[in-house]
């Protein structure tokens, strides 16, 4: 139990003390046992200071030691970071379907939404940008706090987050301790880096470096940086070329140790090296966490880099997918690309299982179950949608969040699913 738990739950069992009603009778009682209550009075009292000197080390050194740690010029750092086993949740259905963007914690199955972001526009240094402001899962209250982070990606388990400083690209890579509530490390990189994403165990990072903000608007973006087409367009897909007329400011990658708090070597890529033509390219792992990870949309399917920056075939068993939900936890069921309706297919057979009345398939809650991105009535507007677990055969969706209005419009909310 964390210091943090501990001292909620004696302030807990505080509240619960009762005091009897007849406990000034049983004071005035047998008067002749006086003394001798006195002396017990006194031994009880000496124990419960005991007890409390005991405890007071445990409680209140650790919640007032605000200061994160730093490897600079210190000994090193060691982040007690454990590699991430699922575990059944204590609570299955977790809802907030009262406030967009929710205030309480929102799960489903072995999933939470362990943070949100709302974004604006903004100018930086004559450009335009995407701001966002980000909003962190507190598992002790249930509750959703504002943070000041320029990113925020929560490790499987909701236990420890990697944030980034406001002004992206950034220096340094900050190891959050979501229970303390304070940063537990800085990770000091030469390459600034723009993205985080954790390994499938918790205990690696993935830092992508970008040397311009790796959000900038297309229409601010250099055009200097136009990579060639790989892909020339043809009568029954004329957008094939455009894949590749927006570059990135993408350099290369990291992977950060945790436990340690140290970023290896800097490995360049060539910005070019995918058909893609998303500004931000954030780089993630292979579900074995064996490799590298990248989307090319022009062929649906992941491109793979080992550690070192080499560009690898796919690991065994890699299924390729069109939505972010992929392959069941048993590896039986593949959930199938965004639009209305979804639907979900057989591996094995590749026979569709059942189709479901959502605009994306999100995250598998478990086995039989997904959350997905549903739109509010008869689906009028899709832009005006929320959050929902459905059952595979698409026969029942509950709603887990209240609809969102409009979420193309700026300071709309997008939320962040992680394993719990």
């Amino acid at each position: 139990m964390t210091p943090r738990m501990l001292k909620q739950t004696l302030e807990e069992w505080s509240r619960e003390v009762q005091v009897p009603a007849d406990l000034a009778d049983r004071a005035l009682r047998r008067r002749s046992r006086l003394r001798l209550t006195r002396l017990a009075g006194a031994v009880a009292c000496a124990a419960v200071v005991a007890a409390v000197a005991l405890l007071v080390p445990l409680v209140a050194v650790p919640l007032l030691d605000k200061a994160p740690v730093s490897q600079v010029g210190g000994p090193p750092v060691v982040v007690p970071v454990q590699p991430y086993r699922q575990t059944t949740p204590a609570q299955d259905l977790l809802a907030d379907t009262e406030n967009s963007p929710p205030k309480t914690m929102i799960a489903a199955g072995r999933v939470a939404v362990s943070a949100y972001y709302t974004w604006r526009r903004r100018t930086v240094a004559g450009r335009e940008a995407m701001d966002r402001t980000w909003y962190l899962l507190d598992q002790v209250t249930e509750s959703y706090e504002k943070t000041e982070w320029g990113w925020v990606e929560v490790a499987p388990g909701l236990r420890w987050a990697a944030v980034l400083e406001k002004d992206l690209p950034a220096g340094r890579i900050g190891i959050f301790d979501m229970e303390t509530r304070q940063v537990r490390a800085w990770v000091s990189v030469d390459h600034p880096v723009g993205g985080v994403s954790w390994s499938p165990d918790g205990t690696r990072l993935v830092a992508t470096a970008y040397d311009d903000h790796p959000d900038l608007d297309r229409d601010s973006i250099h055009y200097g940086r136009r990579c060639p087409a790989r892909v020339a367009a043809t009568p029954e897909d004329p957008r094939q070329s455009r894949f590749q007329t927006v570059s990135t400011s993408r350099t290369g990658f990291y992977v950060v140790d945790v436990a340690t708090a140290t970023a290896g070597d800097f490995h360049a890529v060539d910005p070019c090296w995918t058909d893609n033509s998303n500004v931000r390219r954030d780089f993630a792992w292979s579900g074995d966490g064996t490799l590298i990870r990248e989307r090319s949309l022009s062929r649906w399917h992941d491109a793979f880099l080992d550690l070192e920056g080499r560009p690898r075939d796919a690991p065994d068993g890699y299924v390729p997918s069109e939505s972010k939900a992929g392959v069941s936890p048993d590896g039986t069921l593949l959930a199938g690309r965004d639009g209305m309706p979804t639907k979900v297919t057989e591996l094995s057979t590749g026979k569709i299982v059942g189709h479901q009345q959502v605009l994306q398939l999100l995250a598998w809650a478990d086995d039989r179950r997904l959350v997905a991105l549903g739109c509010a009535g008869r689906c009028g507007n899709e832009f005006n949608n929320g959050l929902v677990l459905v059952d595979v055969d698409g026969g029942n969706a509950v709603p887990l969040t209240a609809n969102r209005k409009n979420s193309q419009q700026p300071g709309s909310w997008e939320p962040v699913l992680t394993l719990r």
